[in-house]
């Protein structure tokens, strides 16, 4: 039997210099659903660009400058690049104050 992908939506708001940098405030990206953080941010730069990444992850690891932040209907998590997402998450990308 061939196991098949199934994959989910996930919003994403991106604040601070990462806007100009992408291109846009906001953005919704689809993603496997075993998705991180890390492939959140490749399918940014696979729709915006390239200059996505090094604007979030430095190698395999946010910025020393960058919070991700998870916003469900309840509750808003820190997170890491190797953080798992969730379908109809809101991952918030902002600079450190």
């Amino acid at each position: 039997m061939v196991a098949v992908k199934t994959y989910m939506l996930v919003d994403v708001r991106l604040e601070g210099s990462l806007v100009a940098r992408a291109g846009a405030r906001r953005a919704r990206v689809t993603v496997p659903e075993d998705a991180t953080i890390e492939d959140v941010v490749a399918a940014l730069a696979d729709e915006y660009g390239p200059q996505v990444r090094p604007a979030i992850l430095e190698a395999d690891r946010l910025r020393s400058d960058t919070i991700a932040v998870r916003e469900s209907h309840d509750a808003r998590e820190r997170l890491s690049s190797n953080s798992d997402v969730r379908g109809g998450d809101t991952v918030r990308f902002q600079m450190r104050a």
